[in-house]
């Protein structure tokens, strides 16, 4: 058991991948189990020979560790450079894309360093100061493996403070998905410009990518500005159009509903006209079919009356002379 702990002691003092330490230490261990007597000057020769042999292999891990990329940071105003970035947020490689991207990094060199150290070197630099004149746009994009929200936050920050003494020039921040970067590289692009190509050919359809592969971020920009204005205002006369046609439409509505109800009051009007001079005529028909039937009652009444006073007057009269 001592001889165990000794083992995994010896192992915590060394530097590498935790992986490859632990594989190793099994291996050591596994194997000093197969003799049940073992020889001390035998174990410590497998112990040295099992730490020479992790720190070989750690030395080669380490190295293709080191230079694994993680991000890329895309730079682009009319010169393009790429910036492969590693896990450690060190700069490990660096892509020039045109004669004049070349030009900056001749009297560069960016390897090595802190991403933030090698932005700002970069665009202080007087190679790079010539192209960051007034209305300049300068287009930053990052690509992450595990899309990283603080690097992007930090990458802005630190472009924003490089800029502060370049009047009138603006920087616009874009993080992508990370197959767009293999994209742009088969098509001999910058992540960065690929990128704006595909904003603008969303706003243009009719344009090319090789139409504006040479051309500058800024005139990248204004022509999809442009397009993307247009496209706004077709929308905006589409939409006045539209609502034109529905309160035309509405209105028209409204005017049929009118005449409908007017037409409706006529008839309604002519309805009673038609009953009152049907009443009208039916009491004509009437009166002419028995001209003396409301009078003929009231003579009857008028002889019954007299009838019955004759009467009372011949009574009356005869019991007088009885």
């Amino acid at each position: 058991m001592r001889v165990k702990q000794s083992i995994h002691d010896a192992f915590d003092t060394v530097s590498c991948d935790e992986v490859l330490k632990g594989r190793t230490c099994e291996y050591v261990i596994k194997h000093m189990h197969r003799s049940r007597k073992p020889a001390p000057r035998r174990m410590k020769w497998a112990v040295s020979l099992a730490c020479l042999l992790l720190f070989a292999t750690s030395g080669l891990g380490g190295y293709s560790l080191y230079y694994t990329e993680a991000a890329v940071i895309s730079i682009d105003v009319n010169p393009s450079i790429e910036l492969d970035i590693n896990r450690w947020g060190k700069v490990v490689d660096q892509t020039t894309y045109g004669e004049e991207s070349e030009t900056v990094l001749q009297s560069l060199s960016l390897k090595h360093l802190e991403y933030e150290e090698a932005l700002a070197l970069l665009l202080a630099s007087d190679a790079m100061q010539q192209y960051l004149k007034k209305d300049a746009l300068v287009s930053i994009t990052l690509e992450t493996k595990d899309g990283d929200p603080q690097m992007f936050s930090s990458l802005q920050e630190c472009v924003n403070t490089a800029l502060m003494q370049c009047h009138g020039v603006k920087a616009e921040y874009a993080s992508v998905d990370s197959h767009m970067c293999e994209e742009a590289h088969e098509h001999g692009m910058s992540l960065g410009k690929y990128y704006a190509i595909q904003e603008l050919l969303t706003a243009d359809p009719q344009a090319t990518l090789d139409e504006f592969k040479d051309k500058s971020m800024k005139e990248i920009k204004v022509h999809t500005e442009h397009c993307e204005h247009r496209q706004q205002r077709i929308r905006g006369e589409l939409q006045g159009q539209s609502q034109a046609e529905s309160q035309a439409e509405s209105s028209q509505a409204e005017s049929s509903q009118a005449e409908s109800q007017e037409e409706s009051s006529q008839a309604e009007s002519q309805a009673e006209s038609s009953q009152a001079d049907f009443q009208g005529e039916s009491q004509a028909d009437f009166q002419d079919k028995f001209p003396d039937n409301s009078s003929q009652p009231a003579k009857r009444s008028h002889s019954q009356t007299d009838s019955q006073e004759t009467g009372c007057h011949g009574s009356r009269h005869h019991s007088r002379r009885n």
